[in-house]
Formats: structure tokens, C-alpha cells, sequence
């Protein structure tokens, strides 16, 4: 059987940035509530993390799909903007800076070392505003977001 990660990352004390976290805690309690939803998520591990580069390399290995939820920086971000994204279209995004390992680098890195990192990634990339700003919480155009997260989450996780 197939193994989905779904990969919530952020940190709660850069506001914004911590939409990843929120939408894990928004899946757990929706599954919680929901037992048909938790069968279709029995394969499915939800993980809230804040670790980047080279460092995520531990946490998903062993796993086929990858699901990850983050926000992104763009040049005039429009906050709460979703775009799902592929492992090919974030290959060109380089790291916030040379010493930091972007995902896909992580990525290519596992498979150099011949271990098992998931074939498929999937990414869904929220604009911000705010995202290196210090503060708990998100801003209300971001809490807005949450539920069209959850929901495109779920999609994913159906189409398997």
C-alpha cells in the first residue's frame, strides 16, 4: 500500500508563515469528527514541521506521495493566493539563500543516496504578505484561507 505524507510547514512565530501548521491541526480535528474521512486518510500521515532544507530529508523518506503545505514568496504577493505546484515547478526557485537546500535539491539529494523519497510532490503554495513578520497567528486574509486549504488538501489525498 501506497504512503501519503501530507506535510504542513511553517512557523507559528512568523504569523503568516505558519499556515502549513494550521491546516494539519484543521485536518486532524476534521477526522476526528469525520470516520468516513479518516478511512480515506488511512494511509495518510499528517505531520506539522518546521524544519527546512537538508533537514526535511529524514522526515520524508519512506514515503511515495508527498503532499506539502507552505507559503511562498513572490514579488507582489497576493495573500491567501493558492497555487498548487509540482516538484518541476519548483526547481527553478532557488533557496533564501546558498546555505540553505531547497526541496527539490532535498529531493535529488535522497535519491543520489538511493533512499526512498516520494515520487510524486505536490505542493500547495500560499502568498503572503507577512510571512517573515514576527508575531503569532495568522492574519485574517490567511485564517480565511484555511478552509479552501483543507478542502484542496483533501482533494489531493482523494485522487490519490
Amino acid at each position: 500500500m501506497e504512503k501519503t505524507l501530507v506535510l504542513g510547514l511553517g512557523n507559528d512565530l512568523y504569523g503568516d508563515d505558519g499556515i502549513g501548521l494550521h491546516v494539519i491541526r484543521e485536518l486532524h480535528r476534521r477526522l476526528d469528527e469525520d470516520e468516513q474521512l479518516s478511512k480515506v486518510f488511512a494511509s495518510v500521515d499528517l505531520l506539522e514541521c518546521s524544519l527546512t532544507g537538508l533537514s526535511l530529508l529524514d522526515v520524508i523518506i519512506g514515503y511515495d506521495d508527498l503532499i506539502i503545505i507552505d507559503t511562498i514568496k513572490r514579488a507582489a504577493p497576493v495573500t491567501g493566493r493558492i497555487t498548487l505546484m509540482t516538484e518541476e515547478d519548483i526547481r527553478s526557485i532557488p533557496g533564501p539563500s546558498p546555505h540553505y537546500v531547497s526541496i527539490p535539491q532535498t529531493i535529488a539529494i535522497g535519491r543520489q543516496l538511493n533512499q526512498k523519497v516520494p515520487d510524486r510532490i505536490q505542493i500547495l503554495a500560499v502568498e503572503s504578505k507577512n510571512m517573515f513578520v514576527l508575531g503569532e497567528g495568522l492574519t485574517d486574509k490567511m485564517k480565511e484561507t484555511v478552509p479552501e486549504l483543507v478542502e484542496r488538501t483533501i482533494a489531493l489525498v482523494q485522487q490519490g
